[in-house]
């Protein structure tokens, strides 16, 4: 399966459980990986055969700053399923980054990835 991938991005926003993570913001890297089959697209050349990375990025970028959420646990399946639905993906992997979370890391996080037809998706 062909893959269309962002890498990086950075959004600052609300964040976490403890008591100043839910007023500071902070930083949160998001990596997102999408499965699709680009093989009419790469023959066409009409963007509507693929998905448009930009416009992921925003949708992605507007709902975590609006979201606040606690967990990224909770953050990162919601986030598979909104890409499921509005972005029409054979599978999605989030990868959500806490680089300020933990001293002495490079940061911490979560990995999660959901294909259509995974329970709970739209």
């Amino acid at each position: 399966m062909d893959k269309i991938f962002v890498k990086g991005l950075k959004v600052v926003c609300i964040i976490g459980i403890l008591d100043f993570e839910r007023t500071t913001p902070q930083p949160l890297i998001v990596d997102i990986m999408l499965e699709k089959d680009l093989k009419e697209c790469g023959v066409t050349g009409c963007l509507e055969k693929s998905i448009n990375y930009a416009a992921l990025s925003e949708r992605v970028k507007s709902y975590i700053i609006d979201r606040k959420a606690r967990l990224l646990e909770e953050l990162g399946v919601e986030l598979c399923d909104l890409i499921l639905e509005e972005f029409k993906p054979e599978k999605v992997t989030i990868t959500l980054n806490k680089p300020q979370a933990v001293a002495d890391t490079a940061g911490v996080g979560v990995e999660i990835s959901k294909e259509i037809g995974d329970k709970n998706v739209n």
